[in-house]
């Protein structure tokens, strides 16, 4: 009972158990098929070694010119071999044993190679799921681990798991047969040296095994965290490569790349080297123990008898010895395959439950009939995990339609919060919010393309001015004049069909070619596309000049009562135009009303727009 429960709560066997888990039953069964056929195929490695043995015993007989014993008999008589000639006996029974072991090689090697081709698949779906799951969630739950860590458990994790641990149980429990059938087949021509074999190459395996277990271990999770780390620290520095480049601090983030870059290198060598030593250890045990067999063999038996259970101990040794080694270093990998999965596995545990996102084609829609452009926050208080205070307290807000909002206040007193609970990307800890009547989550999927959203820090993607405004929609017969139209708003136009920009001008990786101002005006642009009802600016004018920005704001002006819009702005020349200035501080709201009615409530306010000759 003891051995039971220890056995169960080994890490590796808890890890094979949670791998399998993810599987369907569907893939379970034919996983569990391969393992059969798998399994069918040590007899055949059993039937060979045996043919070798009845060769080497003809083999001596013949040279003796002495009868073939009683087992070699009726071995020639099944086969209907006993009247042929000696010669003739050996080498039908050579050709026999060959194909047999060949053959056994050969398909082996084909469902070898077609369950990793099945298992590859199957890591692609099951990471084509877990993204679909992991972007149904809310922002928290995606934030909740870095960048790397989620790319890493997404992509070599999922690859890991299936092909590293799956992959390798199903090698490793074929060769465990193997070594099972094929000592009983020893057992049954000589348990002496069945007994001997198989208590030599276990305690070499066990002794391999539990020498380095430990250490793959270490080095596995070891292995995972410099990657991890290597790749964050080489993305900020192209990400950051103008502030390294002015503070001369490129030089520190190339050590430190180095340095971890070394330690990553001495990890993998010490991982791949870690398998050859049992290689090497295992030829070493099947040559002392063919020495050691020949040596007894013949000094207690006949030539023939010797020549024989030689001839057998061989050709098993030949088939038991890869197997061992397979079976060890599959355990080795399983052990180091801790490290790389533990990530994959931590996802689907926190999201394997939920919903994926409809893969359905979602058109272009400009119309958006039925919604309206009002928001609704009632009672809304929302704090971070892990925080004992609110980011947001019991807001109460009614926004009407068409109208011009600006959030105003102190950094970090929850303005930004604010708009992600509206947006829906956050769940309120108490409260409700409804965008034209219902959650906002709901009407994003009732009007897709009706609420729009721009960020300080816009995304651009590598690709064309076009194929960054209609981002995530496919070509239509709009696709051009919906994007000229987007761009006139966003004060981007002006620079099109000029020798600077046109429509197909590609704007590099993360838009290097562009200026700041020009990337957040893309960013406008592309919210722009879908003619929404409800635009949400996240300060999404602080790299426009002062020229450009009135323009802009002139532009939002003229969608006063068809677009209502919700901006968050320190420039309040930005804010100066809106019909409703929300004053937020401390996850409050302080003051509320128009630019005039704010400035009188709020000292600070006040002095801010004085300065600015407002």
């Amino acid at each position: 009972m003891n051995f039971a429960k220890r056995f169960r709560n080994n890490s590796q066997v808890q890890l094979i158990e949670n791998s399998f888990r993810i599987l369907e039953i569907k893939d379970r069964k034919k996983i569990l098929i391969v393992m059969l056929l798998q399994v069918l195929l040590g007899f055949l490695d059993l039937l060979g070694v045996m043919a070798i043995g009845v060769v080497g015993a003809l083999a001596v007989n013949g040279i003796q010119s002495q009868p073939a014993g009683n087992r070699v008999t009726s071995v020639l008589e099944f086969l209907s071999l006993d009247g042929m000639k000696f010669q003739n006996q050996v080498a039908i029974l050579g050709a026999m044993a060959a194909l047999v072991l060949i053959g056994r090689t050969l398909m082996s090697m084909y469902i070898t190679r077609r369950i990793l081709y099945y298992l590859s698949r199957r890591s692609a779906i099951i990471s084509s799921n877990l993204i679909s799951k992991l972007l149904s969630q809310k922002l928290l739950t995606i934030l909740e681990k870095s960048t790397q860590e989620t790319l890493y458990a997404l992509t070599s994790g999922v690859s890991t798991l299936m092909l590293g641990v799956i992959g390798t149980v199903i090698s490793v429990s074929s060769d465990l047969f193997l070594l099972i059938l094929l000592s009983g087949g020893l057992f049954v021509i000589d348990p002496v040296i069945a007994i001997s074999t198989f208590i030599i190459f276990s305690l070499v395996a066990t002794g391999l095994y539990f020498a380095v277990h430990n250490r793959v271990n270490v080095l596995g999770n070891e292995s995972t965290r410099l990657t991890i780390r290597s790749n964050e620290k080489i993305l900020e520095v192209l990400n950051s490569y103008r502030e390294l480049y002015v503070r001369h601090r490129r030089a520190f983030y190339i050590e430190d790349i180095s340095q971890t870059r070394m330690s990553l290198a001495a990890t993998s060598a010490e991982l791949a080297f870690i398998p050859n030593i049992g290689k090497y250890i295992i030829e070493i045990t099947l040559v002392f123990g063919a020495i050691t067999v020949c040596s007894i063999q013949f000094a207690i038996n006949d030539a023939t008898h010797a020549i024989s259970i030689l001839s057998v101990f061989l050709v098993a040794g030949s088939r038991i010895a890869p197997a061992i080694l397979r079976i060890q270093s599959g355990a080795i990998a399983i052990k180091s395959s801790a490290g790389p999965v533990s990530g994959a596995l931590s996802l689907i545990k926190r999201i394997g439950n939920s919903e994926t996102l409809s893969d359905s084609e979602v058109p272009l829609n400009t119309e958006h009939i039925g919604f309206v452009g009002n928001v609704e926050i009632m009672d809304v208080s929302f704090s971070y995990p892990g925080s004992s205070e609110d980011a947001v307290s019991k807001i109460s807000l009614e926004i009407p339609p068409g109208s011009i909002v600006a959030f105003v206040g102190p950094s970090g007193g929850g303005k930004t919060t604010l708009i992600d609970l509206i947006l829906g990307l956050l769940e309120p800890k108490n409260g409700v919010i409804k965008i034209s009547g219902i959650d906002p989550a709901a009407a994003i999927q009732k009007w897709p393309g009706a609420i729009s959203y721009v960020p300080q820090d816009v995304m651009i993607v590598s690709g064309s001015i076009l194929e960054n405004v209609a981002l995530g929609f496919p070509k239509n017969d709009q696709f051009e004049q919906l994007a000229i139209e987007a761009l006139r708003i966003s004060q981007l136009e002006k620079y099109l069909d000029s020798k600077e920009m046109y429509l197909d001008s590609q704007v590099g990786e993360r838009g290097s070619k562009m200026s700041g101002g020009q990337r957040q005006r893309l960013g406008i642009a592309r919210a722009m596309y879908t003619k929404p009802k409800l635009l949400v600016l996240d300060e999404a004018t602080s790299a426009l000049d002062g020229q450009t920005e009135s323009d802009f704001s002139d532009a939002i002006a003229e969608l006063r009562n068809n677009v209502t819009v919700l901006m968050i702005a320190h420039r309040l020349s930005t804010v100066r135009g809106a019909d409703i200035i929300v004053y937020i501080d401390e996850g409050k709201v302080i003051s509320y009303g128009s630019f005039e009615k704010v400035r009188k409530e709020i000292p600070n306010f006040d002095v801010q727009a004085s300065r600015m000759g407002l």
